[in-house]
């Protein structure tokens, strides 16, 4: 009498890498056929494992029910695996060679609905496997760098990729609906054009990011994702080519784009100088964390003198020693609800100078328009100006850098020592842009008239009074206090402007 036919105790397993119907209907489609097969060999289905949008060739990506199903054989959970097609289970080399040594210690048999049985017991049935797996390497190769090459061409061509999240500023037409659709175009969106410009304006007079994300929050506006704007978001937006109506690829500009610009290209290469600059004065200050909004105007400015012997009424002599002040801090006067600013000791400073801010703000705002009606009352161009050497420095390096990549090219050179050098000049261009777009900022500034910044002054929120402070001032030198100790003395006060 023949024995009964084994029941195999089966997992089916299903894969998709690009869900763009939504809602796992692939996937879906694939348990189906397998569910048939199942019921065809008088199998009992006792997992689904379900890996939907994601790819088998892309090693960054984790398939975790891939991972559950090899956990559920090496366990003697099923001792069977269907799958729709064999590059369902696996795209990789490497991973039929992991797949092919857990077959051969558990004896689990694999099939598929297309091609039937994956015999990896044998030798003949490794081999075919193999190929199939190599065949399938190439294949994805192939497509990579067909795509690799797609974009390449978008690139060169300046147009819009058909993919990623609806650019801020811009309204997207398309050819087509559902998933699949095309870009067409990118077109203005004069409901967010606005706060583009406003928010690009200020930066460049000097106003810090965190402040125009509170902007962004306090008014309600939203990113395209939908969320509320961050530090991150912010700076990538303002630090954009695309805001300028150009193609950018791998942080590198390659020219005009088919879609209209929202700002001009010159301000667009100050303001991704300026935020470049300023994004590594201050991780290099405090690290990677996000810059926070300050509470009063003078916040970061103010420095104590203590180190440095000084007379009052006499500049202070830190630039010829060499040396550096110390900073000081918004606390609260113990005997009063009164903010100062303090030189702590546990930063290396005396402990115990301090100012008060209400006697310091109105002084400086004094200061401020003095300075102003004094650069108003100098000749209209500025014979100090550096933005027009530093543009020509910018010209002659950039000229250099299209010649050595040409050599690369040829290969005359090392290319280590080519791309060395090229790295050099970029380093200067950076820099060179970094001082010219300080300088525009101070320039922004000065082009305000005292009277209008009078007449503005009073409603200007902290995160404005800072920027123009900042754009002007490089630090406020606060020196020891005079006899009588309780009156209010202004010599205490020297300003270093730039």
């Amino acid at each position: 009498m023949n024995a009964p036919a084994r029941t195999f105790r089966v997992g089916i397993y299903v894969r998709i890498s690009d869900d763009r119907e939504g809602g796992g209907l692939g996937v879906k489609r694939q348990e189906d056929d397998c569910r048939l097969l199942a019921a065809a060999l008088g199998w009992k289905v006792v997992e689904v494992y379900v890996d939907n949008d994601v790819s088998a060739s892309d090693r960054r990506k984790i398939r975790k029910d891939y991972r559950r199903m090899l956990a559920d054989v090496e366990s003697g959970h099923i001792d069977a695996v269907l799958a729709w097609h064999p590059d369902r289970l696996y795209r990789q080399p490497r991973e039929l060679e992991d797949l092919i040594d857990l077959i051969e210690d558990m004896g689990v048999q694999i099939r598929t609905v297309k091609t039937g049985l994956i015999d990896l017991s044998t030798p003949a049935g490794r081999m075919n496997a193999r190929i199939h797996a190599a065949l399938a390497k190439y294949e994805t190769e192939h497509k990579s760098e067909r795509i690799r090459r797609k974009v390449q061409e978008l690139v060169e061509a300046g147009k819009i990729h058909n993919s990623g999240h609806r650019p801020f500023g811009y309204t997207r037409i398309y050819d087509g609906t559902g998933p699949r659709r095309k870009v067409v175009e990118d077109i203005l969106n004069m409901e967010e054009v606005p706060y583009v410009e406003d928010w690009a304006a200020r930066a460049l007079e000097g106003e810090k990011l965190h402040s125009l994300v509170m902007d962004a929050v306090d008014k309600g506006v939203k990113t395209t994702t939908g969320g509320d704007f961050t530090y991150q978001a912010m700076r990538a937006l303002l630090m954009s080519a695309r805001i300028s109506g150009r193609k950018e690829h791998k942080g590198v500009i390659k020219g005009k784009a088919v879609w209209p610009g929202i700002i001009d290209p010159d301000d667009s290469d100050m303001l991704r100088a300026l935020l470049a600059e300023r994004s590594e004065e201050f991780k290099a200050e405090h690290g990677d964390r996000n810059a926070t909004a300050l509470k009063y105007p003078l916040s970061g400015l103010p420095r104590c003198t203590c180190k440095i012997p000084h007379i009052v009424g006499v500049p202070c002599s830190c630039k010829e020693e060499g040396k550096k002040h110390h900073k000081m801090s918004t606390s609260q006067r113990g005997d009063k609800d009164m903010a100062i600013y303090t030189c702590k000791k546990d930063g290396g400073g005396c402990g115990g100078r301090t100012i008060q801010i209400p006697d310091l703000e109105p002084l400086m705002e004094k200061l401020l328009f003095k300075r102003l009606e004094e650069v108003e009352a100098l000749s209209e161009k500025d014979p100090d100006d550096p933005r027009p050497a530093l543009e020509a420095k910018v010209k002659k390096w950039e000229r250099r850098k299209e010649e050595l990549e040409e050599e690369l090219i040829e290969g005359d050179r090392p290319a280590r020592e080519i791309r060395d050098a090229i790295d050099k000049l970029n380093a200067r261009v950076n820099q060179a842009r970094g001082e010219a777009a300080e300088y525009q900022v101070k320039a922004n500034l000065t082009d305000v008239s005292s009277a209008e910044l009078r007449k503005a002054w009073a409603d200007y929120s902290v995160s404005r009074k800072q920027s123009v402070y900042r754009g002007l001032i490089r630090e406020i030198l606060i020196h020891p206090a005079t006899r009588p100790y309780n009156v209010w003395n202004p010599d205490r006060v020297e300003v270093l402007w730039k």
